[in-house]
């Protein structure tokens, strides 16, 4: 069959309404300039002018370029000596507002394609890059808000010392997709009598945030209960709304007479083992993707594992599933606010897409999996395992530390760097920042 040959390219058009026509050329590359002031931005007369350039509508590669951020519908009109209509176009039965998917000019019938959605975010984030930033809880109804434009820094986030089990730190990009890199820490676990506990697993990740979808850090600290039962270290965890992407795991405590703390693993490494003759074994390794859904509680000095999606409670008993995201209860609406494990809505918080589901004290979202220590000194208890997604074990005796969680990826961002250890601190952290700024 002979390849198609001699066509006329599509024609550009614009409605003299709301557009008006700066300039145009007809050239190698035919050029379209236009501006309009938009109906939704701006308030008390305020205009906004945007400037869309097409170019290349005669030649294979269709460019689309505007200088603000926003979204515009767009639309291609063909004419050719032998074009076709498809069948739905001829027998008026296309649902796309044109009369048999046809539009007349000069007594010509141009054919119309769908119209499509033009969505312009800015190419090197020269100005405005921003992020929103919401602390909320599991249990109740705190919160605060604040945003920060990524161009003029990044954004720091670190776990709460006050009830860090129920504080979740969620972001998300209000005006466009936002490709960003994460670092992310795990929090130490605890020293005892001179003996040091192991430093929890670090990373840096590069993902691109998806505009007006929910995203969640948990960040614990060596404190009970984000830390086991003799202050292992407390992951550091980030969803996509339900579905977990990235561990990085907490470091074992040190033992008591001897023994210091294995590390926590960055994602794709084991947790270290805690040294000394009773130490504890360090989380295992996870192949990347392969997380088992269900998650494990600890059992004495054993590690637990944390489940791969969010079970949660309130959406949980109303039918929604782990992976699945989730709606507003009564409307319906797949655009949701903040909803706490007892189905408590937090007002101020923002309508976005949703899947995380804030659970209870009974489980803690499976996240505090370090094993816990069964041996004390005077009520001191010492040598507790680091969390992770896999939680580390904690001492079996005075002469040996905890081992620390394991960290683990999803496989969806691209890792940059990981590493078993890295933070020395107590607290569990994060900072978001623009890629390539």
């Amino acid at each position: 069959m002979a390849s198609a040959t001699n066509g006329k390219g599509a024609e550009s058009a614009y409605n003299g309404q709301v557009a008006t026509l700066i300039n145009q050329g007809l050239s190698s590359v035919p050029r379209v300039e236009v501006s309009y002031t938009s109906e939704t931005e701006g308030t008390g007369g305020t205009i906004v002018t945007t400037k869309t350039t097409i170019s290349g509508s005669q030649t294979p590669n269709l460019v689309i370029s505007s200088d603000r951020v926003g979204i515009q519908t767009v639309r291609a009109l063909v004419n050719h000596p032998k074009k076709c209509f498809d069948l739905d176009q001829v027998e008026g039965n296309d649902n796309r507002g044109i009369s048999n998917g046809k539009i007349t000019r000069s007594s010509i019938e141009w054919l119309a394609s769908n119209t499509a959605t033009f969505e312009t975010i800015s190419s090197v984030n020269l100005s405005r890059s921003f992020i929103n930033h919401e602390l909320v809880t599991e249990e109740d109804d705190d919160y605060n808000f604040v945003d920060q434009n990524l161009f003029i820094g990044a954004l720091p986030l670190q776990s709460a010392l006050s009830e860090p089990e129920f504080a979740a730190d969620v972001v998300y990009a209000p005006e466009e997709d936002l490709t960003v890199v994460i670092t992310m820490a795990a929090s130490a676990g605890q020293d005892f009598n001179g003996n040091k506990g192991g430093e929890g697993g670090t990373c840096k990740f590069s993902y691109t945030l998806k505009r007006n979808t929910e995203y969640v850090f948990k960040l614990g600290s060596t404190i009970e209960p984000t830390s086991s039962l003799g202050r292992g270290g407390a992951a550091a965890y980030f969803y996509e709304k339900g579905r977990l992407l990235v561990v990085c795991g907490g470091g074992g405590a040190g033992g008591w007479n001897s023994g210091r703390g294995g590390a926590g693993g960055g994602p794709s490494i084991a947790g270290a083992p805690g040294s000394g003759s009773n130490g504890g074994s360090g989380g295992q390794n996870v192949t990347d993707g392969t997380l088992p859904f269900e998650g494990i509680l600890t059992a004495g000095t054993r590690g637990g594992k944390i489940e791969s999606c969010t079970t949660g409670y309130f959406y949980a008993n109303n039918g929604f599933s782990p992976c699945k995201d989730v709606t507003d209860i009564p409307t319906k609406n797949p655009l949701t606010k903040w909803y706490n494990y007892t189905g408590d809505e937090i007002d101020e918080s923002a309508e976005l897409t949703r899947g995380y589901k804030a659970s209870d004290r009974r489980t803690y979202g499976y996240r505090h999996n370090g094993g816990d220590s069964l041996t004390n000194v005077k009520g001191t208890y010492f040598g507790g395992g680091g969390s992770g997604a896999y939680g580390g074990d904690a001492t079996r005796g005075f002469s040996g530390g905890g081992g620390g969680g394991s960290g683990y990826t999803s496989g969806d961002v691209e890792i940059i760097e990981t590493n078993q250890g890295g933070n020395s601190t107590n607290r569990s952290w994060a900072t978001i920042e623009l890629k390539g700024v």
